[in-house]
């Protein structure tokens, strides 16, 4: 239905040796992969919440399934095209907006922390005036991004996987003279350090729920 929200999250298929690879060492590529799952499909379980929002999930590799099971089924599940992630970004963008999203957000699965209601304060921003919405990461990039409109320049050259993309997409939201809000501090899921501050953060907070990564997480500590 046109004038809704859109939610896009951005998912890879859980293979060893293709996703959070930085984990790698102290943890085993399979090991790895598994976690990535566990934030996967919480994230995908969370975000379900969003009441009156489509919700999209874009999978890489194209081809790749696995995502046709709960808490995937309230996906609409469409491939990742394009080059690096800032083009793959704006495509899946550009195509909710084609399909009639009023605003569109795009998350990944590695922040295990976002709870739906930051989402929901994301739309609320661009339904305030903002063009671009904003989630901070920790380590410098962002864990969130809105968009009241296509806005593909904003995720051009960014060196991503560094401390500057949070910085690069600010500095090209301000020379493209849209107005951008940002949100909460949260913290990825990518290092072993990652997964001890996320170990930390769960024993003093219940929520959101992230069943699946809580329990690996609190496997892994014995």
């Amino acid at each position: 239905m046109r004038g809704e929200n859109a939610l896009i999250l951005m998912a890879k298929a859980p293979r060893p040796g293709a996703v959070k690879t930085r984990l790698t060492p102290p943890f085993s590529a399979h090991e790895a992969a598994a976690l990535y799952g566990c934030m996967l499909a919480d994230t995908a379980q969370e975000m379900g919440s969003l009441a009156g929002v489509r919700r999209y999930l874009f999978r890489a590799p194209p081809g790749g399934g696995g995502f046709d099971a709960a808490p995937f089924t309230a996906y609409a599940v469409r491939p990742q095209s394009g080059g690096d992630l800032g083009q793959r970004m704006a495509r899946a963008a550009a195509w909710a907006f084609g399909a009639g999203a009023a605003r569109v957000a795009l998350i990944g699965a590695d922040c295990p922390a976002l709870a739906a209601a930051r989402v929901r304060e994301a739309f609320r921003e661009l339904a305030a005036g903002a063009a671009v919405v904003l989630g901070p990461s920790a380590d410098g990039g962002f864990h969130l991004a809105a968009l009241a409109a296509p806005a593909p320049s904003i995720f051009e050259g960014i060196a991503w996987g560094t401390a500057s993309v949070l910085a690069g997409v600010a500095a090209r939201c301000r020379a493209a003279g849209l107005p951008y809000a940002l949100l909460r501090v949260e913290r990825d899921v990518d290092t072993a350090d990652d997964v001890a501050a996320f170990s930390r953060w769960a024993r003093s907070r219940a929520r959101p729920p992230c069943p699946r990564t809580r329990r690996w997480v609190t496997f892994r500590r014995g």
